[in-house]
């Protein structure tokens, strides 16, 4: 399990810092993005979503299992105020994210993902 959160924790630093070529390097060619604003995969979708968020993460609290986390996470987006609080599920394989999808509530990010409570990492 831990190699599952370091590299969902290394997605998160290398969007973070907008380090394209990193958040690449750590994502499957097919990644599958799922937003409030559809869904689609690839390299492409990936970098373009990066270039128009300019999100940052903060992540407060950890859910995970062999190949699948749920994150809750702060985000504030690029000329916004304020913060929102998101939950971001990823599911990963062999070291890359396959799969990224965002939610409003963990209700939603649970019921996606298959983890709950028991899954939260101390």
């Amino acid at each position: 399990m831990s190699n599952v959160i370091e590299t969902a924790d290394v997605w998160v630093d290398k969007v973070n810092a907008q380090d394209v070529e990193g958040v690449l390097e750590v994502s499957d060619p097919n990644i599958e993005l799922i937003g409030p604003r559809g869904a689609g995969f690839g390299h492409d979708l990936l970098v373009q979503w990066m270039e128009n968020t300019g999100v940052k993460l903060h992540t407060m609290t950890r859910y995970a299992d062999d190949h699948r986390v749920v994150y809750e996470q702060e985000a504030v987006w690029e000329n916004q105020d304020g913060h929102v609080i998101v939950y971001t599920f990823m599911e990963i394989k062999e070291g890359k994210v396959t799969r990224l999808e965002r939610f409003d509530n963990i209700d939603d990010a649970f019921s996606t993902s298959g983890l709950n409570e028991a899954n939260k990492v101390a």
